[in-house]
Formats: structure tokens, C-alpha cells, sequence
């Protein structure tokens, strides 16, 4: 579906309702993107948090994530769109407070995706915020968030592109498509506290060509079709008239050490060239914060998520 996040609809009002014993927010897109009739959101939101819990206690193979203070799970409930579910659980009391004098994990979620796709930052869509709460401080939180279709981490979508024999010049329009995407982000005054790749997705699909796309010549399949960045994990991201200069390295050292070595350091420097481009720094900044990523990223290990778990490689070496 081709919704315009970045008009209109984005600035409307969410919809809150309290039913079986849960506080339901509903953002306004959700009816389109899911392609539902509006009375008929709210109780698939409900459903899909029965179906999320349900796989949990079954230990079912659509678990993306389950651990003491979140899980996450694929729900894909017959005759209706998929979904993911993510879940922020109870942490304790002292923890429970803190959410009466700041934004909780799932209200900074809900809010900033919708504001990052406002600000045309490529985000997966959080569809409803649900919470259970006790004497006014929230016990659960779960979030109903699209699922971004064909659609894979970025560091696992290098190493299937590496299986796949890739190409020279897809790396490097790899590595520069990624320059462009973390330049616009900066550009906009936002920063993403762990942009590790991991937190990337790489959706493969057809879509219209821009700034944060390249072409995908898939030898498995030999269709020429276009990949996009999709921010995920975003409950700690900031916004702002603009981004210091000590986070902008900070997110470049996030890069550099998630990203396997097979991106070699010619393309790690065309990353950085695109990025310096579009995030609209001068030469002689670009320098200062090479420097300063390097020095940062001194001996410390490159590592990233494989197939069969974590993987750590010396790029030092």
C-alpha cells in the first residue's frame, strides 16, 4: 500500500478506548495500512495480543524475541494482515514509578514512530499502543506494529548477499545507499541511540526509486527490483533542531562495529563520502569525524548477528 506518511493523516489524533481490562490506542493510519475497516481494528489489536501471548506459552517457532524485559513474536491471525507484536513487561516497582514522570518504553515507541515516518525516516508503523495498568502506573505495554514485508536485518543481508557471490558494484552501492540513509536521518535532527545494523532492516521490495534506495540484481532470482532502510528498535530516539557532532560519531562507531568485514574499508570510506554528503558536512569535518570514529573504534572487535547467533571478527587484525 502506498500511504504518504510524511502528510496529512500523520498529523491526526490516535483513538483511545478502554476495553476488557486494557487501555487500547489506535494511531489513525492504522485502518489504512492494515487495509481494515476502522470498527474492525480494535478487536484484531486485541486478538493479536491473545495470539501473541498464546504463542509465547507454546514456545512457538514465530518467537522473534523473549526475553525477562520484552518479547517479541510474529502473529499472523487466518484472514487478516500480519502483524508484530512487541511486549514490555513488568520490571518492578521502582521501575513502574519512573513511568509517572517520563514517557514509558512502549508511549516512546508508539510516539516515535509515527514521527519518524512524519519526518520521512523510513519506520516500521506502530499501529496501536495497549496497555494494562494498576492504580494508574502501567504493568504491561504491547505495541502492534506492521510487519515490513521481505525484509531482513542488515547485517544478515550482507552475509545473504555474500552468499550469493555479490557483486563489486552492489557493495558499494550498498555501502553508499547506507551513507545516504544515515546522512538524511542526521539531516533531520534525528539520532537513533543504537544504530547498530541489526536495528536496520533491508527491505527488499519494488519501490519507487529515492535517496535511501539501490538496485538489488539478485542472481537467485535475476529480478531487478530496489531496497530501502527501515529503522527499527526506536524507543530511545531523540529529536532535534540538529545532531552534535559527539553523536553523529557515535552512531558512525555503531556502524563500523556492526558491520562485517566483508564491507571492506574502501567501502566503509564510501559510506562515510555519502554520508558526509547528504548530512551536509563540510570536508574538513568530514576528516575530523574520520578521525575521531577511527580513534574511537580503536581495537575494539567487529560483531554482528549471523544465522547461528553472534559473530565477532578483528578488523585490526
Amino acid at each position: 500500500m502506498d500511504l504518504d506518511r510524511g502528510k496529512g493523516s500523520i498529523q491526526a489524533k490516535s483513538s483511545s478506548t478502554h476495553k476488557q481490562g486494557f487501555h487500547v490506542e489506535i494511531c489513525p493510519e492504522a485502518c489504512l495500512i492494515l487495509n481494515l475497516a476502522s470498527n474492525l481494528v480494535q478487536d484484531f489489536v486485541l486478538s493479536s495480543i491473545r495470539e501473541h501471548q498464546r504463542l509465547l506459552s507454546l514456545r512457538a517457532a514465530s518467537i522473534l524475541k523473549n526475553a525477562p524485559e520484552s518479547a517479541v513474536t510474529l502473529v499472523k491471525l487466518s484472514g487478516f494482515p500480519a502483524v508484530c507484536v512487541k511486549e514490555f513487561r513488568w520490571r518492578g516497582f521502582c521501575h513502574g514509578i519512573k513511568g509517572l514522570f517520563r514517557p514509558t518504553q512502549g508511549r516512546r515507541t508508539f510516539t516515535n514512530g509515527r514521527r519518524l515516518n512524519q519526518v520521512r525516516v523510513s519506520a516500521a508503523y506502530p499501529l496501536a499502543l495497549i496497555r494494562k495498568m494498576s492504580l494508574g502506573i502501567v504493568i504491561t505495554e504491547w505495541i502492534v506494529m506492521e510487519v515490513v514485508s521481505n525484509s531482513l536485518e542488515l547485517d544478515r543481508y550482507i552475509l545473504d548477499r555474500i552468499a550469493l557471490s555479490w557483486t563489486t558494484e552492489e557493495k558499494r552501492g550498498l555501502a553508499r545507499a547506507l551513507g545516504r540513509f544515515v546522512g538524511s536521518m542526521h539531516s533531520r535532527g534525528v539520532f537513533h541511540s543504537d544504530l547498530k545494523t541489526c536495528n536496520i532492516l533491508v527491505s527488499k521490495e519494488m519501490v519507487a526509486s529515492d535517496q535511501t534506495t539501490i538496485p538489488d540484481y539478485s542472481p537467485a532470482t535475476h529480478l531487478h527490483s530496489a531496497v530501502r532502510f527501515v529503522l527499527m528498535d526506536y524507543d530511545d530516539v531523540r529529536f532535534s533542531h540538529s545532531v552534535s557532532l559527539r553523536s553523529k560519531v557515535k552512531n558512525l562507531v555503531q556502524i563500523f562495529l556492526s558491520t562485517p568485514l566483508a564491507v571492506n574499508m574502501s567501502d566503509r570510506f564510501r559510506f562515510l563520502d555519502e554520508y558526509a554528503l547528504h548530512s551536509g558536512i563540510s570536508p574538513r569535518q568530514k576528516k575530523q569525524i574520520a578521525r575521531q570514529v577511527l580513534r574511537s573504534v580503536g581495537d575494539k572487535d567487529i560483531l554482528y548477528v549471523g544465522p547461528n547467533g553472534d559473530i565477532r571478527e578483528k578488523w585490526y587484525a
